[in-house]
């Protein structure tokens, strides 16, 4: 009878404790589904929830809470810090980057700044620090330098603030801030492990031995762990799905390695943070168990966590006292029963932003040429703090290092920092959209200091070779030789691509196992990483994106690709390939990326350019050099065709050539005869109505002018490229072909076909040229423009290559019916 009531009663607790967890579990995900849209990060809405628990005095959530986290509360966070340590590679902080650069000065700076605030933090009775002890002073010190950058990564993603100048420095310096951090305080956790305790003195003389242990096991874990990921991706090919087995068994010797740490006596989330150090960072099975840890700690074991924390906030006896207040037996008296320490949350939020400011501030400005308010942003935004913080408070009231107040206090600062950080990254998103929004986003309005960024779409590896040379050739035209790369996989969604996608890995956040895509996928990253090598330059970064999609909405992916990483150019394969025999074959290819070139034309948020690959480009003359012509006719599309000639031309293997189009005496004799007409038109018109003439007037003027503009761009590239040799030793040549007709016009681009691997051409939207008439009559591929519908015909070449260029329209996206009201 005992037995069975003594049954009943811990399945009613256990009940019970499983429906309060449930509870704030599915509250705390409802919060943040509501708070994301204010681009605010999980552990805004875990502390918020965990602050109003604790203002509420849930007494029984509060016991339920502290029975199971005060059993297992001590290992709960090292998965935590196992998944940083493994997405961390310890060898970036002995590189020297602008990244470590500026996470060293801000550990540096907010390290003065806290010594400088010594006496404050210290005092005994109404200090930060209880403890009056270094580890205590140097422990506040770290955690305050500390950035948590899985908050400032995702924050940076959501923001789409990763691709600019000082997101991208941000996130590199805050993770290098968060590994030097942890590590320190990690260090300082062997350091002083029996602090405070009757055998502190005793263990002095074992410390150096510890520590040469930790190291070894640390040592031994990175052997062990990439020989057993090398063996777990021998067993598992790129393309399936992970078994299972495989990747618990990584898992528990990840935590065999961890145990071994801790039975060394070392804390066994820093044990379990020097271990994830020593994963390598890189591949399949670190990124999937990395997906999975955080995939269950984030819906799952830190809102327990954080709630845990927040219900621990109350007020020891001696404040009680203080206070005036009673303490019968059996009742706790909360924090939010005595007067809020908001001179501590000021004080501790004004230290680690003022360290973070001085120091990280003063070298974006001195060191990456930052601007003084971008280098302010990178400040707050490297200040953002996380669920480290957290355990850090607890970790320290716990050791009674500091006190419940100052407990309070970091916490409350943790949320408010938090709360704070995306309003920074709101203004960073803000002033880059305004900066593209006050600039032509294309290669002719390129500012040749900044970094060069294209997008590349690739169909497959036999796309890479020639589209790699653009790549590398285009570098050369700004940011010092640096070009970021974004290639794009474009991969049908098919029923059995569908059925093949699993979440939670690779590089887009989904794998598909497909065999086929996965081989497909596989061989363009061979090949890309053979022609980055062959650059021999680490000025090349490329990135692996998936366009996963049909035909119909691939141009989206691509589009915002380039919107986000603010590309100059979008580069295309023509959606036809060659056969064997040397024709153009639509069958060879894919008709349905005819459609996404169509759109990602029409959309596209930059320049586009569609490659007609014959192969040529990259065969065995490459060695002597590549030749490539630019046809100049006019317009805005020719005009972005030879600004990117005059990119290509400042490298080694590049022999460049300039043809310039010009009317004969026939062709401006019929030129004259067509305005003439078109005026004759417009004056019998203008009997029956005034708008009609005041149209044809204004395209007379508006053809007059694109001629001026062409003239006078073609004379500064002249002057600039090839009577000056454009800055290199080798000139660019220049031809000057005067035809009247179209027909005279191709047989002219065809008697060069044999000397030349590349022409590159504008689209031609605009221009109205009479030496294009009638082209476009036959055009099989109108997208491609009367001209480079013809270089791109089978029936005109077998060997050379054609790059069709489209400027980005301005005056369309602005829907300007004026260049005079452009905001430009």
């Amino acid at each position: 009878m005992d037995c069975s009531m003594t049954s009943s009663i811990l399945s009613a607790n256990y009940n019970t404790i499983l429906f309060e967890f449930g509870v704030i579990l599915v509250t705390s995900k409802m919060m943040y589904a509501v708070l994301r849209k204010l681009y605010q990060p999980r552990i805004f809405s875990d502390l918020l929830l965990g602050i109003v628990l604790a203002q509420f005095r849930v007494l029984s959530l509060t016991n339920a809470i502290n029975l199971v986290f005060g059993k297992i509360g001590a290992f709960v966070f090292a998965p935590y810090l196992f998944a940083l340590g493994v997405e961390m590679d310890p060898s970036s902080l002995l590189l020297p980057s602008a990244d470590s650069a500026v996470a060293y000065a801000g550990v540096f700076s907010t390290a003065v700044v806290v010594t400088l605030f010594h006496t404050p933090i210290m005092r005994s009775a109404s200090g930060i620090v209880q403890e009056q002890s270094l580890r205590g002073f140097l422990g506040l010190a770290a955690a305050l330098a500390n950035t948590a950058s899985p908050v400032l990564t995702r924050l940076a993603t959501d923001l789409k603030i990763a691709k600019t100048a000082v997101g991208r420095l941000a996130v590199g310096a805050g993770l290098a801030s968060d590994m030097l951090t942890t590590l320190l305080i990690s260090l300082g956790s062997m350091v002083w492990r029996d602090a405070g305790t009757e055998d502190d003195s005793s263990s002095l003389l074992a410390r150096p031995a510890l520590m040469a242990a930790v190291l070894a096991v640390a040592g031994l874990s990175g052997l062990v762990s990439r020989a057993m990921a090398e063996w777990v991706e021998s067993r598992n090919p790129s393309g399936r799905r992970m078994r299972g087995f495989d990747l618990s068994l990584v898992a528990l010797v990840a935590a065999t390695l961890c145990w071994f740490s801790s039975a060394l006596r070392l804390d066994v989330n820093m044990a379990a943070f020097m271990v994830g150090l020593a994963f390598p960072s890189e591949g399949r099975v670190s990124r999937l168990l990395v997906s999975k840890i955080n995939l269950v700690l984030t819906s799952f074991v830190l809102p327990l966590y954080v709630a845990h924390v927040c219900l621990s906030l109350r007020q020891t006896t001696d404040d009680v006292e203080a206070a005036g207040l009673t303490r019968d037996q059996g009742f706790r008296v909360y924090v939010m029963d005595l007067p809020f320490p908001w001179w501590k949350v000021i004080f501790v939020t004004a230290m680690g932003t003022l360290g973070k400011l001085v120091g990280c501030a003063a070298a974006g400005l001195l060191l990456c040429g930052l601007g003084f308010l971008e280098a302010l942003a990178l400040g707050l935004l490297l200040n953002v703090k996380g669920y480290f913080h957290v355990y850090c408070a607890l970790a320290a009231f716990e050791a009674g290092i500091i006190t419940d107040k100052s407990f309070m206090a970091i916490i409350f600062m943790v949320a408010l920092n938090v709360a704070a950080t995306p309003m920074v990254g709101m203004a960073i998103a803000s002033w880059a959209r305004r900066s593209v929004q006050w600039r032509l986003m294309g290669l002719q309005h390129h500012d040749p200091a900044t970094e060069l960024r294209l997008v590349v779409g690739l169909h497959g590896p036999q796309d890479v070779p020639t589209l790699a040379l653009l790549m590398e050739a285009l570098r050369w035209g700004g940011g010092n030789g640096e070009l970021a790369v974004y290639a794009v996989d474009m991969v049908q969604l098919t029923d059995q691509t569908a059925a093949a996608i699993f979440k939670g890995g690779g590089f887009d956040g989904v794998t598909v196992v497909d065999e086929e895509v996965a081989e497909t996928r596989k061989l363009i990253g061979e090949a890309l990483d053979a022609q980055v090598a062959a650059a021999a330059n680490n000025k090349v970064r490329v990135r692996r994106v998936l366009a996963l999609s049909s035909f119909q909405d691939m141009h989206s992916d691509i589009c915002i690709c380039a919107e986000d990483a603010m590309a100059a150019l979008v580069l295309l394969p023509f959606h036809k390939r060659q056969r064997p025999d040397g024709a153009m074959d639509a069958g060879a290819g894919h008709f349905g990326f005819r459609l996404v070139n169509q759109k990602v034309l029409q959309l596209a948020p930059c320049s586009v350019g569609i490659l007609v690959d014959r192969g040529r480009v990259v065969g065995g003359e490459q060695q002597q050099g590549v030749g490539v012509v630019v046809v100049f006719i006019g317009g805005a599309d020719d005009r972005e065709a030879l600004t990117l000639a005059s990119f290509m031309s400042k490298h080694n293997s590049v022999r460049l050539t300039a043809l310039r189009v010009v009317q004969n005496a026939t062709a401006q004799a019929r030129s004259r005869a067509r305005t003439s007409l078109f005026e004759s038109s417009s004056t019998k018109s203008s009997r029956n109505t005034q708008a009609s003439s005041s149209s044809s007037t204004s395209a007379l003027a508006q053809e007059e002018a694109q001629m001026q503009v062409d003239d006078k761009f073609f004379a500064e590239f002249y002057r600039k490229h090839v009577a000056g040799g454009g800055g290199s030793n080798k000139g660019m040549g220049y031809m000057e072909k005067h035809v009247g007709d179209g027909a005279e016009l191709v047989a002219e681009l065809r008697a060069l076909q044999g000397d030349y691997g590349l022409f590159i051409v504008g689209r031609g939207r605009d221009r109205r040229s009479v030496l294009t008439e009638g082209l476009d009559e036959w055009a099989e591929c109108l997208e491609l423009g009367p001209v480079g519908d013809i270089l791109a015909s089978s029936d005109f070449s077998s060997t050379a290559s054609v790059l069709i260029v489209q400027q980005y329209d301005a005056k369309k996206h602005y829907k300007v019916i004026d260049e005079e009201f452009m905001p430009l």
